[in-house]
């Protein structure tokens, strides 16, 4: 059980990555109070558990309904996941995370974007949450434990962002999330390379 708990939990932790996510969180909440911190943080977990629980739910039924194939799926996210994980080697930050708009007046308005989504609750963690509730069994025992704890590891990363970036520094975090970037990139690959070995037993020759 636990083996079969970490095959869901640790591809979606990688994906997620919230060091990558710390330092746009920190900008955010650079002049707020320990009482808004919170919030922030509390707000952006909250929207990206329940878009992975959406995804969790309703994926299997949309990927039916517009008759998409669970190899096509698996190479499709390995795509995905690559430019993900190149992103992050190359830049040291998520695929498609952008710094919000410093003159807003309320950090609470960036929980759900960008922070929940795309950073959080991305493509990439989308997929992971899909692919992983239609392969493995009794899929709900798992996935839905694995998407709480990667957010809770998530919220309490948020909480200690002032130290954690105090310890790493800059080239620290961006180190960090380059090697979470370089595992990404090895996901990605595995995703095509098993897609693609269910996909050819289907030809027809």
């Amino acid at each position: 059980m636990l083996q079969t708990f970490l095959s869901a939990f640790i591809p979606l932790f990688i994906i997620v990555n919230p060091s990558s996510t710390l330092a746009l969180f920190s900008i955010v909440t650079s002049k707020c109070t320990r009482k808004e911190r919170i919030s922030v943080a509390k707000k952006a977990v909250i929207y990206a558990v329940i878009l992975l629980f959406i995804f969790a739910f309703a994926g299997s039924s949309i990927l039916q309904y517009l008759g998409i194939s669970i190899p096509a799926l698996r190479i499709a996210g390995g795509i995905l996941l690559g430019f993900v994980g190149l992103d992050m080697l190359r830049r040291g930050e998520q695929f498609g995370e952008a710094l919000p708009d410093k003159k807003q007046p309320s950090p609470e308005d960036y929980a759900l974007v960008p922070l929940a989504l795309p950073s959080l609750s991305g493509p990439g963690a989308i997929t992971v949450t899909i692919v992983s509730m239609q392969t493995i069994d009794n899929a709900l025992w798992f996935v839905i434990p694995a998407i709480v704890l990667t957010m809770i590891i998530t919220f309490a990363v948020f909480m200690s962002s002032i130290i954690i970036i105090k310890i790493l520094g800059k080239k620290g975090m961006d180190a960090l999330t380059r090697v979470m970037g370089l595992l990404t990139v090895a996901i990605a690959v595995q995703f095509a390379l098993t897609g693609i070995a269910e996909w050819l037993p289907t030809l027809p020759f």
